[in-house]
């Protein structure tokens, strides 16, 4: 089905949305969609824009939250904005409630920054890293009104007005087997995009200028190495794998590989918390441990450490620069980065005084030691992940962990003798030659953890078990797993479990992992499928929220392509289909052609079949990173060779010291909040000054206790999407301050809208800012509710009289629950200290409201929203604030302003 633009009138189609009608204080986490975060490039979009080349937006298919966190999308951001002539923006999900009103008002999803609708951009890239993560993209197109499908899109030059954006996909999903997808797509980028991604823009720069049409733009791509273009590809005399149907682009097209690049994950900072709230910065990448399930360790090779001094720079030089107080250390594999010991000791000796906390994502446990233990944490201890995956030895030596019992148990122990007492672990069930043995051998391993801990204390082990989904490109593609046999196997580990104490366990649905692995070894045939299942409200999220309909959709769509007959025969599979074959067999069974086979990854698809033989052997192969080459075909000149340093000396660890918390010097900061920073909630305006306080190096004074936080105290919490005129705040200081200088620092590391008016000594001792509150004052508009077809204008008389009816009443009993839910109420009128009421100009359905009000101890007040409903009672019409104001917040001893 193809989705036409819709335009408003007079509109051009690369002007902005309306971003104050469509993002307002009703939007849930407003902040999500300003666009203002600390490192944003500052631009005048109407000269930047037409004098840009190329316009990108990275569009990431989920919530902010989560798409600001992912440092792929964060470095290849800031990359091709780097580039002359390229211009980047973002673009997320929107949440229900803003894809509600982007719909309601026939406005396209825009990009963050500049604000522009989607479909005036060149290019939208999208990120694939998930199987199921479709839908999120066609909802995200459908949103742009861009046609959902390539073959919808014409072939208009790019240049023209009307031609939509070209549309790639990229990321683990799609470098895999795009095939599911390619229908959605005019191009997929292979691998690593740091390189090609501006390879791409050149290409597109001189189509732009060429007049090429879409499909001459398309063969064009497809002649850069890493680029495949889906529409150029058809089924060959097999049926099944793709060949080209035009002349000179590749049979097989390579992915790319590129080097780490450290110093590009400082990018931005969010305003508002997001799910990695902290410094990531990639110290390796690509992995060659061999692990038979693991996609990821086949499609990164070769494995390339970054230089520990890179390292140490840019997190070093990102502390300072982002304020964060917490930093991660990201790879596949953090514990075969044999720089890590000495990196770590090396940060923490640099970063003692300022307070930090390093993270490491899921690590070797037979590689943790004292040295890595150390510098995990810091200020604050966060917890341990180790992935045993299996929970026997033999089968540990099937899918080539390389993992023995002693060394699991080694390393248990020294993170307990380090402090911890938790730690998390994660097993698969469902791996090829497992047995009811091995599934119970996860229960056995736990306990005997727990016994042979006993003397260090107590071990609490939080399981998450995963179901086992093979993976195309890796040894295990051609396993097959019975969806019935896995929810007999969960049942039996749970049954084995609950007799254990100190255990919790998460278990994932059968029935997702089941979708996943049919999507993920599928072919061009479940584009409709993916369709029907989106169109039927089965989105990614649904899985979360309702699974047994999204189960449904789905089911119900495989059946409507009239794919039912395949997915039943890979649900039911046989459980251990290749073991009992002879090599012959076997050999030819590995030989069938797959979906995916002119994708190539780089490692030789005989090196896999032989690999499964070993697996089916229980032997294990070594890690070509450290030992002899292993022949997977991936080293040479395309894809390079494993990079790895040599571990340096270790340096001497010297003591942490807590932050200063000395008392010398108390400042009070009035300060202005004002345009879009009124869409920030307190909490991220409380994030944003921790932030702005540790880059601008002011000697603050911090809290003691596991989780020292600055000694800022702000006088009352702001209401989400109010401005602001006159607020307090109160900064205390380790040592003598001016405060002129305390304001010029601090306010240079504010975003705008947050102005500091004044800054004026306090005396410590003195009373905190929350004892000296006196009073409030409040400016608010009020219209009748609903659209401006539907709204009807209350006349002027009618609002005053409801005034009058207030003012003569002398009680306004507020009633509302409690935090335990039971019902309270409290008179209000007491807290009136004057009311006034004003027609605004040129808003004829709209009134002005003014009133003071005082603020007990307890930070309790008269709220805006109360008298809105007030006011809506009397007027018998539902209310909406328009806009909201504290003008000012009277103290009982003011600095003079």
């Amino acid at each position: 089905m193809t989705v036409a633009p819709v335009q408003p009138v007079g509109v051009p189609g690369d002007a902005p949305v309306d971003f104050a009608a469509l993002v307002d204080r009703t939007i849930a986490k407003p902040g999500r969609y300003l666009g203002n975060e600390l490192g944003v490039q500052p631009r005048d979009w109407d000269q930047a824009w037409p004098a840009a080349g190329v316009r990108w937006a990275l569009t990431y298919p989920e919530i902010y939250e989560v798409g600001s966190s992912n440092t792929g999308h964060i470095i290849l951001y800031s990359i091709l904005n780097s580039v002359p002539g390229q211009l980047c923006d973002r673009s997320y999900l929107p949440g229900p409630d803003l894809a509600e009103r982007l719909r309601e008002r026939g406005e396209a999803l825009f990009a963050v920054e500049s604000r522009r609708p989607l479909p005036a951009f060149d290019i939208l890239g999208f990120s694939l890293s998930y199987e199921l993560g479709a839908t999120n993209i066609l909802s995200m197109l459908e949103l742009a009104q861009i046609p959902i499908r390539a073959a919808d899109r014409g072939d208009l030059p790019l240049a023209d007005p009307a031609a939509p954006p070209l549309i790639f996909a990229g990321g683990p999903t799609a470098t895999s087997n795009p095939e599911p997808f390619a229908a959605f797509f005019d191009f997929v980028v292979l691998g690593d995009g740091e390189e090609v991604l501006s390879e791409i823009g050149l290409v597109v720069a001189e189509a732009k200028a060429a007049g090429l049409s879409r499909r001459e733009l398309l063969i064009d791509l497809a002649q850069v190495p890493g680029v495949y273009v889906p529409s150029l590809y058809g089924p060959g005399p097999d049926g099944i794998t793709q060949v080209p149907l035009v002349q000179g682009i590749p049979a097989r097209v390579l992915r790319r590989t590129a080097t780490p690049m450290p110093h590009y994950a400082m990018g931005l900072v969010p305003h508002i918390e997001t799910v990695h709230d902290r410094l990531t910065v990639e110290i390796r990448r690509g992995c060659t441990r061999g692990c038979r399930f693991c996609q990821p360790g086949m499609l990164t090779r070769p494995a390339r450490d970054v230089e520990p001094e890179a390292v140490i720079e840019a997190i070093e030089t990102g502390m300072e620069r982002t304020g964060y107080s917490d930093f991660s250390l990201l790879s596949l594999s953090c514990s075969d980065y044999l720089a890590l010991p000495a990196v770590g000791v090396e940060l923490r000796n640099r970063l003692a005084d300022k307070n930090v906390s390093l993270t490491l994502p899921s690590q070797r446990v037979d590689r943790f030691d004292e040295n890595i233990a150390h510098i995990l944490g810091g200020t604050r201890k966060a917890g341990l992940t180790f992935a045993p995956e299996a929970g026997t030895q033999r089968l540990r030596d099937i899918v080539n962990k390389g993992l023995t019992d002693a060394e699991l148990l080694r390393g248990i122990r020294t993170a307990m003798e380090s402090g911890y007492r938790k730690i998390k672990l994660y097993f698969m069930i469902g791996l090829p030659g497992e047995t009811d043995a091995d599934v119970l051998g996860i229960a056995e391993t736990c306990w005997q953890l727990q016994q042979q801990c006993r003397d260090l204390g107590r071990l609490e082990l939080n399981l998450t078990i995963s179901n086992f989904t093979p993976k195309p490109h890796t040894p295990f593609q051609w396993h097959s797993v019975s969806t019935e046999e896995f929810q007999r196997r969960q049942q039996l580990l749970r049954d084995a479990l609950r007799r254990m104490r100190g255990i919790k366990t998460n278990y994932t649905d059968v029935r997702l992992s089941a979708m996943e692995d049919f999507v993920g070894r599928g072919d061009r045939r479940l584009a409709p499928v993916i369709e029907a299942a989106w169109r039927a409200g089965a989105g990614l999220d649904a899985w979360f929220e309702a699974a047994d309909r999204t189960y449904e959709a789905w089911t119900s769509a495989i059946e409507a392509a009239g794919l039912g007959g395949r997915y039943r025969e890979l649900e039911l599979g046989e459980w251990s289909a290749v073991e009992g074959m002879d090599p012959d067999d076997l050999a030819v069974f590995c030989g069938q052609p797959l979906p995916w086979d002119h994708i190539d990854s780089g490692v030789d698809k005989g090196w896999l079949a032989d690999d499964l033989r070993q697996a089916l052997a229980a032997a294990v192969v070594p890690d070509c990173s450290f030992d002899g080459c292993s022949s997977c075909g991936v080293c040479g000149p395309e894809l390079g060779h494993n990079v790895v340093v040599p571990p340096p000396a270790i340096p001497e660890q010297r003591p942490q010291r807590a932050p200063a918390s000395d008392r010398v010097a108390r400042l009070r900061f009035r300060f202005s909040k004002t345009g879009t920073l009124a869409l920030l909630s307190h909490l991220d305006l409380v994030r944003l000054m921790e932030r702005a306080l540790r880059r601008s190096g002011l000697p603050v004074s911090f809290t003691g206790g596991f989780h020292p936080l600055p000694r800022v105290q702000f006088a009352l919490a702001l209401p989400l999407g109010a401005e602001a005129d006159g607020e307090w705040m109160d900064l205390e200081f380790t040592q003598p301050i001016d405060p002129a200088e305390a304001l010029q620092r601090l306010q240079a590391q504010l975003p705008a809208g947050f102005t500091l008016l004044q800054a004026e000594p306090v005396e410590v001792s003195a009373a905190s800012l929350s004892q000296e509150l006196l009073a409030a004052r409040w400016q608010l508009q009020l219209r009748p509710g609903g659209t401006s077809a539907e709204r009807t204008a209350v006349p002027l008389a009618a609002w005053q009289a409801a005034a009058a009816e207030l003012l003569n009443s002398s009680a306004w009993m507020w009633h509302d629950t409690d935090k335990k839910g039971r019902p309270r109420q409290r008179d209000c009128r007491p807290f009136l200290q004057s009311l006034s009421l004003d027609a605004v100009e040129g808003m004829p359905e709209t009134v002005e409201l003014r009133y003071g009000a005082l603020v007990d101890p307890a930070g309790r007040s008269l709220r805006p929203e109360q008298l809105q409903h007030w006011f809506s009672q009397q007027l018998d019409a539902e209310l909406e604030i328009v806009s909201l104001r504290r003008e000012s917040l009277q103290l009982r001893q003011s600095p003079k302003a």
